[in-house]
């Protein structure tokens, strides 16, 4: 039974029971996982993880219940827990269905999945190829293909059906390196296509090796102030750790200082940030959130004003506004939150190489870790663990390891002086992802020798 009949069956249920109030949400996510160590295959596995659930409204009330069993028998039983559910919810909001509005055609991404033994045959080729591009290179590199398939449907008694489908292929490496004098460097590179048979390999391994090796000879620098330059993948990293200080239900809970700035000044004017569910190069592109609300390209921020938070349909109750189409669910049974589709920031006119010679001597931050313990998105406070090079004359003079950058996430955006224009998007995050160029701030604190 797919979940097309599974709604009727449950529409009929309902119309012989008088139940007039619910909705049906439905995801299907499956992924193929090959991966290789050392040439040699080390793991080959499928998975998927499919379920509807069910929201009743009772007297205003919501009760929820969920299933992976899609028979006609399980209808009744699904049923009768959300009415339970709702019976003694303790929630004296009155929720309302949504019943429609105008939604934007989008084409569902739809990988041609490559078969095992044509996958297999790539991924071989991976060792060799890292260890042609250069001597120290190590035996032993890490390579793998998930080729992902999320599906979403919402049903529900007022009418309303949508559907929508994205799938990728997900090409991922990591590369070991060793020095003169046996000390091991190691970093990775990661692509996403439509197709795992359109990915560029060799290309992939280069930037893999190229990142890897250019670490070799690290080591700290004195601790101060500098300006900072993120490249595009850590200022990326940025807005990943801190999209949630742009939900309006963080806001009203407290967990972001972003309260009552609507309309103000909270970033310079260097700092636009988008959210488009319609973004060209995403694999899931989604013209309705996990309320049934239609989905549209938002600006958060325009030239360092905050123009516009995210929200969904409770948030949106709260401040007397309409959702923004942003509700978020990240499996079939999981609860509403809310999230952007994909989350970035425009690029500037600079090259990189621009930049570098805009800020004569500062910091470059490649790499971070520690992004759970080292950073809080509710005072926008951060200290982590990082890597790079350091910048002198504007250009790279070496590399630079063993330092942790410190700062607040709500100042930094205030001290962005330029932006490139080399933006590149974590596509092969799914439905929710962000993106980022390189970025040029004034002074953050940097913990050395």
């Amino acid at each position: 039974m797919d979940f097309a009949q599974f709604s009727a069956a449950a529409a009929a249920y309902a119309h012989e029971n008088g139940i007039s109030d619910y909705q049906l949400y439905y995801q299907s996510d499956s992924s193929d996982q090959f991966s290789v160590f050392s040439g040699e295959i080390d793991r080959m596995s499928s998975a998927q993880v499919e379920g509807v659930s069910l929201c009743c409204i009772v007297n205003g009330k919501k009760g929820n219940a969920s299933t992976e069993a899609f028979n006609e028998g399980e209808i009744p039983v699904l049923f009768q827990r959300a009415m339970e559910a709702a019976e003694f919810s303790g929630d004296e909001t009155e929720e309302t269905l949504y019943t429609g509005g105008d939604y934007q055609q989008v084409k569902c991404c739809k990988t041609d999945m490559s078969d095992a033994a044509a996958v297999k045959e790539r991924l071989m080729s991976v060792e060799q190829i890292g260890l042609n591009a250069d001597e120290r290179v190590q035996k032993g590199l890490m390579a793998g293909i998930s080729n992902i398939t999320s599906r979403r449907a919402i049903s529900n008694s007022a009418g309303l059906y949508l559907e929508s489908e994205g799938s990728m292929s997900v090409f991922s490496v990591n590369v070991v390196a060793k020095d003169g004098n046996g000390k091991k460097y190691n970093d990775h590179a990661v692509e996403a296509k439509a197709d795992s048979r359109e990915m560029d390999i060799a290309k992939l391994v280069g930037r893999a090796v190229e990142k890897t090796v250019a670490q070799i000879g690290a080591a700290p620098v004195a601790s101060g102030h500098y300006p900072v330059i993120f490249d595009r993948s850590q200022m990326t990293a940025m807005l990943e750790i801190f999209s949630s200080v742009f939900s309006a239900s963080q806001v009203q809970d407290g967990l972001s200082l972003l309260a009552g700035k609507t309309g103000q000044k909270v970033a310079s004017e260097a700092v636009t940030l988008v959210d488009d569910p319609f973004y060209k190069d995403s694999f899931f592109p989604c013209a309705f959130d996990a309320e049934g609300v239609p989905t549209r390209t938002k600006t958060v921020i325009e030239s360092g004003v905050l123009k516009q938070l995210l929200y969904d349909r409770a948030a949106a109750r709260k401040d007397g506004v309409e959702s923004t189409g942003n509700a978020y669910r990240s499996s079939y049974d999981a609860p509403v939150t809310i999230a952007p589709f994909t989350f970035y920031m425009k690029p500037g006119s600079l090259t990189p190489e621009q930049l570098m010679q805009k800020a004569d001597k500062a910091v470059m931050i490649t790499f971070m870790k520690g992004a759970h313990a080292g950073a809080n998105p509710v005072t926008g406070d951060f200290s982590l663990e990082s890597k790079g090079f350091l910048i002198e004359n504007g250009k790279i003079v070496r590399a630079v390891e063993e330092i942790t950058v410190a700062g607040n996430f709500y100042q930094m955006l205030q001290n962005i002086t330029d932006v490139a224009n080399d933006l590149t998007v974590n596509t092969e995050d799914g439905i929710s992802c962000c993106g980022a160029p390189t970025v040029l701030v004034s002074d953050l604190a940097v913990a050395g020798c």
